[in-house]
């Protein structure tokens, strides 16, 4: 052997060692992204087929703007909070709502199955039959009506959904995609006048404009954030926006017996 040999020997060795590096870290790294989408229809549909592979949500929710009510006069919205969880697989839920402006509403409720628990402080409570103290246990219709089977039937949703998409008056537009968090996000925003409303067979009486934003992650098309707006000249101009989070600890248990009062 040269004494060159020795010095190409390493060479090739090195370039194969390096080469070596390159497949392994590639074989290690990250599924290549989800192509990129721009139709807003296919992103808002891919929302939705998004959520056969769920297993838990979180939400959390915030409301802004002020609502004007017959009796009530002008509530402020900003003052309101929700949360809730949703167990798919268990069919579990929760859900909270603090409104210390609507006359210190408050209300917790807990789905089980076949089976609800809510407790409600406020005025509300009288036309509820609930009491602020214990829960009240309602069971739920067994037949095809379950709200639960509703949420998790992601064929029906995904037909459902799609069927409304293409009945909109105004179809929906892709804006500028956004940071949610850490995340990338495609932005969509759909707009709906009374007029449309009427043109899609519904009987509110709201008289403004309502806009829908919805915005989804782009490596699992996954809703991260929904918001609802609307702008009347009867009831006032607010809104309410979701934070979602996804497949993390939920835990929903029944109330304990003593907690509990027959609705």
């Amino acid at each position: 052997m040269s004494r060159h040999q020795p010095a190409a020997y390493s060479a090739r060795l090195l370039a194969t060692v390096v080469a070596a590096l390159v497949v392994i870290l590639g074989a290690c790294s990250s599924a290549p992204a989800a192509p990129a989408l721009t139709d807003p229809k296919d992103i808002l549909t891919k929302a939705v087929l998004s959520v056969k592979d769920i297993k838990t949500v979180q939400f959390t929710g915030a409301f802004t703007g002020s609502v004007t009510a017959p009796t009530l006069g002008a509530i402020d919205m900003s003052s309101l909070k929700m949360s809730g969880a949703l167990d798919i697989a268990a069919k579990k839920a929760k859900f909270a709502l603090d409104a210390p402006s609507l006359l210190g509403t408050k209300i917790d409720a807990i789905l089980i199955d076949k089976t609800a628990y809510y407790k409600v402080a406020g005025p509300f409570a009288v036309s509820l039959h609930a009491s602020a103290d214990k829960y009240t246990k309602v069971p739920l219709d067994s037949g095809s009506n379950d709200p639960v089977d509703q949420v998790t039937d992601v064929t029906k949703l995904t037909a459902d959904i799609q069927a409304q998409l293409d009945k909109l008056p105004q179809p929906p537009v892709k804006q500028a995609d956004e940071k949610c968090g850490d995340q990338d996000c495609y932005h969509v925003t759909m707009k709906v006048t009374p007029a449309d409303l009427q043109k899609l067979g519904s009987t509110s009486t709201l008289d403004g404009d309502m806009t829908f934003d919805i915005w989804t992650r782009k490596s699992d098309y996954r809703p991260a954030k929904v918001a609802l707006s609307a702008a009347t000249s009867t009831m006032g101009t607010f809104g309410v926006s979701l934070d979602l989070s996804y497949d993390g600890a939920v835990s929903v248990d029944a109330p304990s017996a003593d907690q509990i009062v027959s609705g």
